[in-house]
């Protein structure tokens, strides 16, 4: 299920003052769903579980939030509020919208 999203990991990004070694993608789709490595998750639970398992296999990944606007709210909060269920806090968790970081 993560074989892909490891192969595209971005490697020793520069993120503030931390260097970062894995970046893990969680793409929002639409107000329902969350995108990770193709795999759709619809709820808090499927992305706090999937990103437990990532957690347990890369200690040192950071999560990334992607959309290109802010309008699918809902989505946004469950990958956030999955995350931080998983662990990913402060500099391990980013959240582009637009590309550009929230403030």
């Amino acid at each position: 299920m993560f074989a892909k999203t490891r192969r595209s990991l971005i490697k020793l990004l520069k993120f503030g003052a931390t260097i970062l070694s894995e970046i893990i993608v969680l793409r929002i789709s639409d107000d329902d769903s969350v995108l990770l490595d193709g795999v759709t998750l619809r709820s808090t639970n499927e992305v706090a579980e999937a990103l437990v398992k990532i957690r347990d296999q890369e200690p040192d990944a950071t999560i990334s939030i992607e959309k290109d606007d802010s309008t699918h709210y809902e989505a946004i909060g469950k990958a956030i509020y999955g995350a931080q269920r998983a662990g990913f806090f402060a500099e391990r968790l980013r959240i582009l919208i637009a590309g550009k970081p929230l403030p």
